[in-house]
């Protein structure tokens, strides 16, 4: 009995110095270098993984950036799309009247930008080390402050205050503004990022959900299908120009990409 108690008191040292060890190492970032591979090859083990269900309408919209984040991590998930017409009796049955919604284990959640951190995690394209994690929240801040931008052009068209007349000037107007003046200054800023990292992606050395989010965010706005907006709003912009390219050849991304053309 005297002998075992050292043994006993050596092991529960040792599984509170792990637990301990595994806590903070991934937020010491001097330890990055280190720890990022053992993480890497601890996702690879064949671990029970949950149950997901993606719920989103039958377009790419903010659900995109969440499903090729999943495809290019190798994470399974249901891809289930509602029909337009079927929103009205759908909606409030629903967690806050909206989509998207991620089923976890049965259990429901709301909100983009969650979900994309939750599978993000999930995946490893949303890193543990604190000054990684910052880069990529910073670029997805430039993603996020981009759409904001945005969302008004389309709101002021369901303004029943407004003729259609008016409603259609001042959409005119202000995706006049975000042609000329928020997209070359979000379109700089993304190039910057891209130049800073030095690797092709926004945030780091590989891909990010921060590279998803804004990948996601360049096929709508030269899809030629926002009035206002040319398709050909990235051209004079190279380096983003690549990293387009460079996102959309990434053989999950272009598979999914193929599998889903309209």
């Amino acid at each position: 009995a005297s002998e075992a108690l050292p043994r006993m008191l050596r092991f529960a040292t040792g599984l509170a110095t792990g637990a301990v060890a595994g806590y903070c190492c991934p937020k010491i970032d001097a330890l990055a270098p280190y720890t990022a591979p053992i993480e890497d090859a601890m996702r690879m083990l064949p671990l029970p993984k949950p149950s997901l269900k993606l719920t989103y309408f039958d377009i790419e919209g903010v659900a995109e950036k969440i499903r090729l984040t999943c495809r290019v991590g190798g994470l399974p998930f249901a891809d289930h799309r509602v029909k337009f017409e079927e929103w009205a009796a759908m909606k409030p049955t629903t967690k806050f009247g909206q989509l998207p919604l991620l089923e976890v284990d049965g259990e429901t959640y709301a909100q983009s930008s969650a979900i994309l951190a939750y599978v993000g995690k999930l995946t490893g394209l949303y890193p543990s080390h604190p000054r990684a994690a910052l880069r990529v929240d910073e670029a997805l801040g430039l993603h996020d402050d981009l759409g904001a931008a945005i969302r008004p052009s389309f709101a002021v068209m369901r303004d029943e205050a407004l003729s259609l007349k008016e409603r259609q000037r001042r959409q005119a107007e202000m995706r006049a503004r975000i042609a000329d003046t928020t997209l070359p200054c979000t379109f700089a800023h993304y190039e910057r990022l891209l130049q800073a990292s030095g690797s092709g992606w926004l945030a780091g050395p590989r891909p990010t959900v921060a590279d998803m989010a804004v990948l996601a965010q360049l096929r709508w706005l030269t899809s030629g299908a926002i009035d206002g907006i040319p398709a050909s709003c990235m051209d004079s912009y190279p380096q983003l120009k690549a990293f387009y390219a460079r996102a959309c050849s990434l053989p999950a991304v272009d598979k999914w990409l193929a599998a889903h053309a309209k």
